[in-house]
């Protein structure tokens, strides 16, 4: 062949030019071939090198973009369990068996947990809130001496329903060592005025605990249930002080100190304990015992023949009448010459039958009760109508305002003496009531009856 550059003779199988040393077409063609094929790799390792950044960028990208997630969700519950929605409230709480207590309450998603490790406890989150109550003597040992309060740090863990654990912001209180619990339900105030040589002790107290009465260990006498019904001596000596000492495990010594007051007399003068302070009927015998030899003057209504008084052994009885509906006083002195007369004053508070009540009721008269309400105390009448709110008074006393009104308003408070505790506003009921004056109700004077007994009205 002839070459293409000097026109020389060439071999057919030389691949360059002796003469111009240029390559001839069929080496060039192969060697043009071996680079691009040198190329194709090049570029072939190029591309899986491309693909293989692509795929650790988008790995990256993914995880980095969880990381975020993740982040932000993190943040955004911690935003919300301390300074949000979600964040966990305390407040202090009583127990069922009168334990002092704290109830954390947690909020959050339906279905979602709240774990808190340090109590080994799992709560459900329902309605939006998870409750969790624990007594305050449960951070405490025995031995509470030494210790004034516990710092009680909670780490509470969010699962979500799909499983998902978040840690939620600590949660820190204090407690204070608590008192042993003591209810004293008689008597009821820690001072009483009595007339009698014996007066009944009742109270409740945590399950378990020790009692102590007057320095004497009663907790023999003390149920399951905590309770502990006896009876004190009291002497006509003015003030009887009558000491308790509760000792709980876990919990603080609670003493106190209740004074029962009986009046000294130069008469022995003293009431049977089965002299009640209710009464349901008009009359009611009234006995104890004097010293022998005295006599008994009754300066209030009773039965003038039932009087009867032994003078051997002082023993003595009469029948007090009672003429107004709730508290009555029966008054009766003891005399004998030489000495100081002894008196004692007794309150009855006389809540006579339904049927009794019923049976004397009159029907409403609203103008005239309201005209005449002073000389119509202690009459009972039939009040019908709505119970369009309620009050509780100066007093203490829980009242109602209903209108007895047919074509017009008509209102008339009661106070609710009945076994209904909470009636329905806007419900109609009928009540058998007796006047006792009036009340003021937004800036009006209306009269006033107190309701005894009372029901749906049909």
């Amino acid at each position: 062949m002839k070459c293409p550059y000097c026109g020389s003779v060439c071999a057919d199988d030389a691949l360059y030019c002796p003469s111009c040393k240029q390559p001839l077409p069929s080496a060039r063609d192969e060697s043009r071939s071996r680079q691009e094929k040198q190329r194709e790799k090049r570029t072939a390792g190029q591309k899986a090198l491309t693909a293989v950044l692509v795929v650790l960028f988008a790995v990256g990208l993914a995880v980095g973009g969880y990381k975020l997630f993740s982040w932000i969700r993190s943040y955004q519950l911690t935003r919300l369990y301390t300074r949000g929605a979600y964040a966990p409230t305390l407040s202090e709480v009583q127990m069922d068996d009168m334990r002092q207590g704290h109830a954390v309450i947690f909020f959050g998603r339906d279905g979602d947990q709240i774990y808190v490790p340090e109590l080994q406890r799992s709560l459900s989150i329902s309605g939006g809130v998870a409750r969790m109550e624990l007594a305050d003597s449960e951070w405490f040992s025995n031995n509470v001496t030494d210790v004034e309060y516990a710092d009680i740090t909670l780490s509470p863990m969010l699962i979500s329903e799909s499983g998902r654990k978040t840690e939620l912001p600590q949660f820190n209180f204090q407690v204070d060592v608590p008192v042993s619990p003591l209810l004293v339900t008689s008597p009821a105030e820690e001072r009483t005025t009595v007339v009698v040589g014996v007066y009944p002790l009742t109270l409740n107290v945590v399950p378990g605990s020790t009692v102590f009465v007057n320095g004497e260990d009663v907790t023999e006498s003390v149920d399951r249930s905590g309770y502990l019904s006896t009876y004190v001596s009291v002497k006509p000596i003015g003030d009887n002080v009558i000491t308790l000492i509760v000792r709980t495990p876990k919990h603080r010594e609670c003493r106190r100190e209740l004074v029962i007051f009986r009046q000294h007399y130069d008469i022995e003068l003293e009431l049977d304990t089965t002299v009640s302070s209710v009464s349901t009927a008009r009359t009611m015998a009234v006995t104890g015992t004097t010293e022998p030899g005295a006599s008994i003057a009754v300066d209030t209504d009773h039965i003038p023949e039932s009087l009867s008084v032994d003078p051997q052994t002082g023993r003595f009885s009469f029948v007090a009448q009672f003429t107004n509906y709730g508290n009555n006083i029966v008054r009766f002195r003891a005399t004998k010459e030489g000495k100081q007369d002894a008196e004692i004053t007794l309150n009855v508070n006389y809540r006579p039958s339904l049927d009794e009540m019923s049976g004397r009721a009159w029907a409403m008269d609203y103008p005239q009760l309201r005209l005449l309400f002073e000389n119509w105390r202690y009459q009972s009448f039939v009040c019908k109508g709505p119970i369009i709110d309620s009050f509780t008074d100066d007093d203490g006393r829980k009242c109602l305002v209903m209108d007895v009104g047919t074509t017009e308003r008509q209102l008339v408070i009661l106070v609710n003496d009945t076994t209904i505790t909470s009636p329905t506003l806007g419900r109609s009921y009928q009540a058998y009531a007796y006047v006792d004056g009036q009340h003021m109700y937004q800036s009006e004077y209306y009269p006033m009856l107190v309701a005894l007994y009372m029901d749906v009205a049909g």
